[in-house]
């Protein structure tokens, strides 16, 4: 015959736990926390230092994107090479084809670009300044040199 277990005493919902060695509950005595029955040390504090230099880096890439998008929301403005060129051509009247510009005009009082101009066969140097700068507006003298 098989021997079964007796029921659990009225209102208690789980079964016993199994007896550990000795007679110790819930199997067996604590075990001892470290050597010599002493708490092991507690564990070296980590180093703040790299959370530090994340933090720093952050902040100088924020610092470095801001500047770039203040500069180009407020930055001077640029007058382009074809503006330029459809400007002096239309001083001159020739054909925009027939005036070339290095590169894009600066808008700052002073700054220059030198263009060339080519009508009846004859190619004329000029001399671009930036007069003044209002707002967008790039106001800028034209001299044939």
């Amino acid at each position: 015959m098989s021997q079964q277990a007796p029921p659990p005493p009225a209102g208690y919902p789980y079964p016993p736990m199994p007896q550990g060695p000795a007679g110790m509950p819930y199997g067996g005595p604590p075990s001892a926390p470290g050597y010599g029955g002493y708490a092991p040390p507690p564990p070296a504090p980590k180093s703040k230092v790299p959370k530090i230099i994340g933090i720093v880096v952050g902040v100088l890439v924020a610092l470095a994107v801001g500047g770039f998008a203040l500069l180009v929301a407020f930055g001077n403005p640029v007058v382009t090479a074809d503006q330029v060129e459809a400007q002096i051509a239309q001083q001159y009247e020739v054909a925009p084809s027939q005036v070339s510009c290095p590169s894009s005009l600066e808008g700052e009082v002073g700054a220059t670009i030198t263009c060339t101009g080519t009508d009846a066969g004859q190619t004329t140097t000029l001399l671009v300044q930036v007069t003044s700068v209002e707002g967008e507006t790039v106001k800028f003298s034209i001299t044939p040199q």
